[in-house]
C-alpha cells in the first residue's frame, strides 16, 4: 500500500523503492553514486522481500505510470527526487524476473573441496571463452540474500552440491527451496552434482528446478563421484561451450 500527495507529487511508497543500508547524511538520490554505492541493497531488498510478488509490483507499476511523480519517499534508503525513471526501470526488470546483464552465477556447496574444484574449474573455463561477468558463492559461507540478489541480476546459473544422506547438502537444499519461494524463473541453468555410494543430489536440484516456472536446462546434468576423473573433462568442457553459447543468444 502506498500514498500518493496529489498537491506536492509526492509517492509515499513504503516498502517499494527502499533499500539495505543506513544513510550517512545525504538524504537524496542526486547526493550518492547510487550504482555503485546502493544498487546492490536496493536489488537485495526488492527480491529477498517481495521476490515473490512481481505481478503485484507491476500492478503498481502500472497505476504510477498514470500519475504525475516527483519525488519517491521510501521507508528505507534514499529520497528520489531526479532521474526517477532509472530506479522505476530496475524494478520494472526485477518485478518481471528478466536478468539486468548477461553473466553467470555459481553457486556451489563442497563437503571436501571437490565440488568446489570442479567449480573453479568450470569458471576458467568460461572466462577462457570469454565470459566476462562471473560470480561464485560458496553457500555454506554466503547469506543467501546474496546469492538470491545475483540470481535475478544474471541471466545464467549454475548450481553444484554433493549429496547427503540421499538428498542435496543442507545449504544447497536451503538456497534452492528460498529460490522457490521467491519465485525464482525465467533463467537458464547448469547442474554438478557430487556422491559417492549413492549419489543423488543431481536429481534432487532438478527435480526442484521442474517446479520452478521457466528454468531452462542448457546441458544434461553433469555427475561427479566425489572427484572429478580426467575423462570428465570433456564433459565439463561441453558443459561451459553450452553455457557460453547460450549466452551469447541472449537478449536483454
Amino acid at each position: 500500500m502506498v500514498t500518493f500527495d496529489v498537491t506536492n507529487g509526492v509517492l509515499f511508497s513504503a516498502d517499494a523503492f527502499g533499500t539495505f543500508g543506513a544513510l550517512d547524511g545525504k538524504l537524496f538520490n542526486d547526493e550518492v553514486n547510487f550504482d555503485r554505492d546502493w544498487i546492490d541493497d536496493a536489488r537485495r531488498y526488492l527480491t529477498n522481500i517481495v521476490g515473490k510478488y512481481g505481478p503485484h509490483v507491476q500492478a503498481l507499476l502500472k497505476k504510477a505510470g498514470t500519475i504525475d511523480i516527483k519525488i519517491i519517499c521510501p521507508l528505507h534508503g534514499p529520497v528520489w527526487r531526479s532521474n526517477l525513471g532509472y530506479f522505476i526501470d530496475k524494478y520494472d526488470h526485477w518485478s518481471r524476473y528478466e536478468p539486468e546483464e548477461k553473466g553467470v552465477m555459481i553457486a556451489y556447496s563442497s563437503m571436501y573441496g571437490n565440488t568446489e574444484a570442479v567449480v573453479h574449474r568450470l569458471a576458467g573455463l568460461l572466462a577462457k571463452n570469454g565470459v566476462q561477468d562471473i560470480r561464485m558463492y560458496d553457500v555454506s559461507k554466503t547469506h543467501y540474500s546474496f546469492i538470491i540478489s545475483d540470481i535475478f541480476k544474471y541471466s545464467h546459473i549454475v548450481l553444484a552440491s554433493p549429496t547427503y544422506n540421499l538428498h542435496l547438502y543442507e545449504p544447497m537444499d536451503t538456497l534452492m527451496r528460498d529460490m522457490g519461494a521467491l519465485n525464482v524463473q525465467n533463467r537458464d541453468v547448469a547442474i554438478i552434482g557430487n556422491g559417492s555410494w549413492a549419489p543423488s543430489s543431481h536429481t534432487a536440484m532438478q527435480k526442484m528446478l521442474e517446479e520452478m516456472k521457466d528454468m531452462r536446462m542448457v546441458a544434461p546434468p553433469m555427475l561427479i563421484k566425489s572427484a572429478m576423473k580426467p575423462e570428465q573433462e570433456k564433459e565439463l568442457e561441453e558443459m561451459s561451450e553450452k553455457l557460453v553459447e547460450s549466452i551469447k543468444n541472449q537478449a536483454l
